[in-house]
Order: structure tokens, then sequence, then C-alpha cells
């Protein structure tokens, strides 16, 4: 995900192109398939129609295809733009990116570099501070590939004492506020200056005895963080 004047754009891939896409551009999009007219699609979007046209090209060039298609009418008009196949194929990725952004709006991210790759188990290694954290590899990266790294606060788990395990990523941290969020009581738990928020109901904070300032051990399987290019 980069970011730019007009909001965050999304890195999306085509076969071996990387195009950027942000909230007007699929606008644009979508309302050129809704009513098959750049000029009426720009005047919906509130998109100046050069704007619109410049957008269409940006996202052609990136992936050198066409993704609109422009029949022009004769002296009567009936001229008639649709999306191409690759046209639709944006909006249902893009489409796919936002579904997953709302289902994990309320979520960890930490940004870090890349600082080892384990190819044969598919493993890339980053660290929160001084703690080396395990990831999975999905998709292409690199060492020294600055990632955003999300982790939900649902696949965190608390525990008073170690646990050992290759799967998961197991550390010491502190609690340093704790709220009560959607019948859910949340921990910010500091780890070397990286600050982590996990949810847990009230009765397992009772039954921890969880408080300000205790220490306790939190953890999470490699296989339940996602990791981003930035």
């Amino acid at each position: 995900m980069n970011r730019s004047k007009e909001g965050p754009q999304y890195r999306l891939k085509f076969n071996d192109s990387i195009i950027l896409v942000n909230k007007k551009k699929f606008t644009l999009l979508n309302y050129i398939d809704e009513c098959g007219s750049i000029m009426n699609a720009s005047k919906r979007a509130s998109i100046p129609y050069r704007s619109a046209l410049k957008y269409i090209e940006e996202i052609e060039n990136e992936l050198n295809r066409r993704i609109v298609s422009t029949q022009r009418g004769g002296k009567g008009g009936g001229g008639e733009s649709k999306l191409t196949s690759d046209g639709k194929a944006i909006l249902k990725e893009y489409r796919k990116v936002e579904s997953i952004l709302k289902m994990h709006a309320d979520v960890n991210e930490i940004e870090s570099n890349i600082q080892e790759i384990d190819y044969e188990n598919k493993i890339a290694i980053v660290y929160f501070g001084e703690k080396r954290v395990l990831l999975p590899i999905r998709g292409n990266f690199k060492i020294g590939d600055r990632v955003l790294v999300l982790i939900s606060p649902d696949d965190i788990f608390v525990t008073l004492k170690p646990q050992e395990s290759s799967v998961r990523n197991i550390f010491e941290g502190k609690i340093i506020s704790m709220e009560l969020k959607n019948y859910m009581v949340r921990l910010n738990i500091d780890i070397d200056d990286v600050t982590l928020f996990v949810d847990i109901t009230e009765y397992s904070r009772e039954q921890l005895d969880l408080h300000l300032g205790k220490r306790i051990f939190i953890g999470f399987k490699a296989a339940a963080t996602a990791m981003v290019k930035i």
C-alpha cells in the first residue's frame, strides 16, 4: 500500500505487472462499468474529464493493456465506453482488497525490514525491536524489503509462562494499558518499545490476574500473520 495526496493506493498484481489503484480510480472504473460512458462516469465520480482520461492512461501504461474499450458514435452520437476483461478484473481485485481491509481494520500494524529468508521453508525473518519474528512468505519477497506486518488481536494468546514452539512467536512483555472494548478487555503490551494490542475476555483477565505493569508472555503462530510489501 502506498499513500498519495488522493489517499492510499493499493498495489495490485496482474501477471508480471504491478498497478496502483486508489479509491478514485476504482470509483471511476466502477461507474464506467455501470453507465458505459467515461464522460458520465467522471461526472458521477466528481472527477474532471481530463483527470479521468489520465487515470485510465496511467493504469493502461502500468498494465500495458487496454482496460477501457471505446466505440465512437456517428454524427448522432451513440458512442460507448466499456471495461475490457482486464478492467473488470481490476474491479474484482480492488473489491477483494477492500473487503480484506474492512475485515481486519482493527489490526496490529508493524513496519520492519526483512533481515533473512529461509527459502526452503518459505519463512521470512524480521525484528520487532530486538525480537526475532518468523513470518510465512506468500508472494515475491527479498531480503531488505520494507514490509508491513499485520497481526489480528484475536490471533494473539496470553500466558504467564513461556511456551516453547517452533511454529509460534513467543515474547515477554509488560501490560501498559487496559480498557473495555466491545465487551472484551483490550491489553496494550510493550515489547522492546513495540506495542501490540490483544483482546481477551474479562473471565480470562481475572483468571490470569492481569493488571497494569504485570509482565506476561504473548504469542502468535507464524501462519496467523500477513505481510505486505510497502
